[in-house]
């Protein structure tokens, strides 16, 4: 009975969270303009070929009626004009023919060969209107989107409560992620970040569960499902492999440490060596390890027509923070530096709380803290390792690469306010000020559209 009162008490937040989620991402969805979104022209036309063709197609599949319609829309929805680089006056009936410096040219994944999963889902929303005008199937798509990231919202929610955080974290840490500016508004385009994300947040409650309750059905499915559909999804998602595998290994050794036999210790601490041997010999120390990153290397590789006056250190770490927390278009919509300078005091406050705690009354099992400080490392290592140690790294300067994280990140955040500031008040005031910030985002949004 105690079980089933607990349940039904998150039943309001969840709705209520769900139902923010769903009228923001509606919002959002509705105010940027068609193809005004990072490789939105390549991920809508995968998805349109599937729902035209109901079959998954390859390159010789792409239809000039489909590159004359689309570059039609292109034009009308003065995509130029928005992205600060001029169409020809003289409209091509063909893709190839576009400017090198027109992104819509050099982001066609299908021609590229590069299937995923998320064509798929939003593949179903565009059978029943196949045959309407682009833009407004785009539209469509861009709501698969938005309920993705819905149901993402649902299971941070249930995450965090699998978690053992206690309600008022759990919820301050939902809200956050709720109106969180650019995870709301690339999950509310077309792309197949919202399913790589859903995906990773599988995985994470998983380990949530099996960290809480012990080895489960449930928990397993959940790690190991998440982990081959994220795969299928994005290459983002290859940095749960590692993730997972060593978190296996943590929680084997601490089980192992607790038991007696001498010889159970040896058979982990063996097992455990040689799955570490393996994952050295994938690194790029050994041959094996250098092939796959060249064929990594070979996958995210820009067109030949791209500039390659490759960005800065400091210019790649200021683009990818800016458009973590809010930058929208094709990454060319700043909201301005007063905005980005109070996010920042709002980071470093959580940052404060964690280090210089001033309160205590939110308490969660460490290890949930540590998996969620875990998890967050490990995304951001992985796009580190992508960023600098390839040579093209530096032109994916994009937040958006980090948003498996995102779930884990907003948990920690929310945890550091409840840290810093004493009482509900303090935390409340300081997401009303978050709120606020995506106010003055959608107002930023707004003045985009409407003001070129």
């Amino acid at each position: 009975m105690a079980l089933g009162r607990a349940q039904t008490d998150r039943r309001p937040w969840l709705m209520l969270f769900i139902g923010l989620a769903l009228a923001r991402g509606l919002l959002y969805a509705a105010l940027t303009p068609p193809w005004q979104a990072p490789d939105e022209t390549g991920h809508f036309e995968y998805a349109w070929h599937i729902a035209r063709l109901g079959r998954l197609p390859g390159p010789a599949d792409a239809r000039p009626e489909f590159e004359q319609e689309l570059i039609a829309s292109l034009y009308a929805w003065r995509y130029g004009d928005f992205l600060g680089r001029p169409l020809p006056d003289r409209m091509p009936d063909r893709m190839e023919a576009l400017p090198d410096g027109i992104f819509a040219r050099n982001s066609r994944t299908l021609i590229f060969n590069r299937f995923s999963l998320a064509y798929v889902w939003q593949a179903l929303f565009l059978f029943p209107a196949s045959h309407e005008d682009l833009a407004t199937t785009l539209y469509l798509a861009r709501v698969s989107s938005v309920l993705l990231n819905a149901l993402l919202v649902g299971t941070a929610w249930e995450i965090f409560r699998e978690m053992g955080l206690p309600e008022g974290w759990a919820a301050a840490a939902t809200a956050f992620l709720v109106f969180w500016p650019q995870h709301t508004y690339i999950n509310a385009m077309v792309n197949e970040g919202p399913l790589a994300e859903l995906c990773a947040a599988f995985v994470l409650w998983g380990w949530a569960r099996l960290l809480r309750r012990g080895l489960s059905v449930e928990g397993s499915t959940a790690v190991v499902g998440g982990t081959l559909l994220g795969l299928w999804t994005k290459n983002t998602a290859a940095v749960l492999v590692p993730l997972s595998i060593l978190l296996a290994i943590g929680w084997g050794g601490y089980g192992a440490l607790r038991r007696r036999r001498t010889s159970e210790r040896l058979a982990y601490l063996g097992g455990a060596l040689l799955v570490l041997l393996a994952l050295t010999a994938l690194t790029g120390w050994t041959p094996v390890g250098r092939w796959m990153a060249d064929r990594m290397e070979a996958m995210v590789e820009p067109p030949a027509s791209m500039p390659q006056d490759v960005p800065s250190v400091v210019e790649t770490l200021t683009l990818t923070a800016e458009s973590l927390w809010g930058r929208f278009g094709w990454m060319n919509v700043r909201i301005g530096d007063l905005w980005y300078l109070i996010v920042g005091v709002l980071l470093l406050i959580a940052l404060e709380g964690w280090l210089l705690p001033r309160s205590r009354a939110w308490a969660a099992p460490r290890r949930m803290v540590i998996l969620m400080a875990l998890f967050v490392a490990a995304v951001v290592a992985g796009w580190a390792g992508f960023a600098f140690g390839t040579p093209n790294g530096r032109f994916h300067a994009q937040g958006r690469y980090l948003f498996p994280a995102a779930i884990p990140l907003a948990g920690l955040v929310a945890g550091g306010w409840g840290r810093w500031a004493p009482g509900r008040t303090g935390v409340a005031l300081l997401l009303l000020a978050w709120i606020l910030l995506d106010g003055v985002a959608v107002v930023r949004l707004i003045h985009f559209f409407y003001g070129g």
